[in-house]
């Protein structure tokens, strides 16, 4: 008695009256069967919490075709941010470069070129001409004048804690040719502790009279990175 008393105040006629989605029994029963929900539709393709989303302005919604269907969603224009098309682009560093160099000992022009670049091996010269100042200065000729000058090097890592390296220097003039090659190995022994071992070879064509004179140097050092 109660609860026909309730839903004749409560209700209004258009709730009497039989739902679309269950057009043979009036609405009140059918809600009661559970044979109709009146929670209006979610237009999201992920709906956390079952609940209906207002349509911005990007979307725009059509009637069901069918009762008791899903109302469809039609197409989406997104917006321009989203469409924009940033292609990737990652710049690689340049293989050439120029090589300049001026000072109280020479004067050098050239440019220089990396051959090989692997993630284990790195081989670079470098080849320019100028004019010598002062003798013997940074492993130069004997004397004034017009040099060619060049420079090999070499990196490559033959363990995944060992790493040789390996430098040649050729300056040729008018007078003699010098040549000076170094050639390191260094080993990481822990984290912050590196040994490293250093063999120098130089050579002059004009030493020992015009016979030519090799001298050699060797080195070892422990170095701690703090």
């Amino acid at each position: 008695m109660l609860v026909a008393l309730w839903l004749a105040l409560a209700a209004p006629p258009v709730f009497i009256a039989p739902l679309p989605d269950s057009p043979g029994e009036p609405a009140a029963v059918a809600l009661a069967a559970g044979r109709v929900d009146l929670r209006r539709p979610c237009y999201r393709l992920a709906c956390e919490d079952a609940a209906w989303q207002a349509p911005n302005r990007f979307t725009r919604i059509e009637r069901a075709k069918a009762p008791g269907s899903v109302d469809p969603l039609a197409r989406i224009r997104m917006p321009v941010l989203a469409t924009r098309r940033y292609p990737l682009y990652s710049p690689a560093s340049r293989r050439d470069w120029r090589v300049t160099h001026g000072s109280h000992s020479r004067f050098t022009a050239g440019f220089g070129y990396e051959a090989v670049r692997t993630p284990d091996t790195s081989v670079r010269f470098e080849f320019g001409t100028g004019y010598r100042l002062q003798p013997y200065a940074d492993y130069g000729t004997a004397m004034e004048g017009p040099i060619a000058r060049g420079r090999l090097e070499l990196r490559q890592n033959i363990a995944d804690r060992a790493l040789l390296t390996q430098n040649l220097l050729v300056e040729t003039g008018k007078f003699n040719t010098t040549t000076r090659q170094v050639i390191g190995l260094d080993l990481e022994l822990l984290p912050q502790w590196t040994l490293q071992s250093n063999f120098e070879l130089r050579h002059d064509s004009a030493g020992n009279g015009g016979s030519g004179a090799t001298d050699t140097e060797s080195s070892l050092n422990l170095r701690y990175r703090f």
